[in-house]
């Protein structure tokens, strides 16, 4: 097992796993007839493109069905839907949530888009129906929302022993109240911005960890301290499930990483769980991964 390590760029991802899935996944276009296969893709990359644009309100959303327990993110249906650009459309671009059998009801004039909403939802993904020109797609999006963490949750996380320093730092910002939208959008994108800052020193993190434990069995962590900088890691599975016990939706995140792929040499594509500690939320990032002899 070598302990060097890259991120892995989108483009060389090649075959993989069936149970470790891209994060988005297009699943069926419905389009009318004469629609050429350059028009499609086109299509296909603005819608892909638009739930990029909502994702932080796409992502508040599922935030809000987990803290309020309301039936599993799988009985959901999103959509995101441009505005007409008329002068009287002041509304601009639907973003909506609703229980997945009520979509299918409006998808009744899509068949193709209605059959596929009536199939078994892949495990923890929010499906999402999507328009851009003239073309109605059916995408399946892996959401990474960051979950407001209640006191008694954060005294009772297991810390690696050489980040316990960091536990009253990390934990500030916690409170009792229920997060509202804004807070978990700003949550979200505070944690998306953590992991991009801090993306180097997980690397190395894994680095020096994969020297003894298999890189497919390591987690990153990052805890914010304030001001004074964040706390970087790297722990081993195990260890990490204690961090997101009170979230079974984070620990079964956990549990689907590991290899889920192969480069055209042979070399395995790795995702790797990052856990994602910041104002007063927990959530877990994911990255691919590539070892380098």
């Amino acid at each position: 097992m070598s302990n060097k390590v890259v991120p892995l760029r989108p483009e060389a991802r090649s075959e993989g796993d069936p149970s470790c899935r891209p994060r988005l996944i297009p699943r069926v276009l419905s389009h009318m007839p004469g629609c050429t296969r350059e028009q499609l893709a086109a299509a296909a990359t603005a819608q892909e493109a638009l739930i990029i644009k909502y994702e932080t309100r796409l992502t508040t959303m599922v935030a809000k069905i987990l803290i309020d327990k309301l039936p599993s993110i799988e009985s959901w249906v999103a959509a995101v839907l441009p505005s007409t650009g008329q002068e009287d459309d002041t509304e601009g671009d639907l973003v909506e949530i609703a229980p997945r059998e009520h979509a299918i009801e409006i998808a009744e004039p899509w068949p193709s888009i209605c059959r596929a909403l009536k199939e078994p939802p892949i495990p923890d993904r929010l499906d999402i129906v999507v328009e851009s020109q003239h073309v109605i797609g059916l995408m399946s999006l892996d959401v990474e929302p960051a979950l407001p963490v209640t006191r008694k949750q954060a005294e009772a996380a297991n810390l690696p022993a050489h980040l316990l320093f960091a536990r009253g730092e990390a934990f500030a910002s916690l409170n009792e109240e229920v997060a509202d939208p804004k807070a978990l959008a700003e949550a979200f994108e505070e944690h998306r911005r953590l992991l991009e800052d801090n993306s180097e020193e997980i690397l190395d993190s894994l680095r020096k960890v994969s020297v003894r434990t298999p890189l497919e069995d390591c987690v990153g962590v990052v805890l914010a301290l304030g001001p004074d900088g964040n706390a970087v890691s790297a722990v081993t599975k195990e260890q990490s499930l204690k961090l997101v016990a009170e979230k079974p939706f984070l620990a079964r995140k956990l549990e689907r990483c590991g290899v889920s792929g192969t480069l055209k040499d042979g070399r395995d594509i790795l995702t790797i769980p990052i856990i994602v500690w910041a104002k007063g939320h927990v959530s877990v990032q994911t990255r691919d991964v590539v070892e380098t002899v």
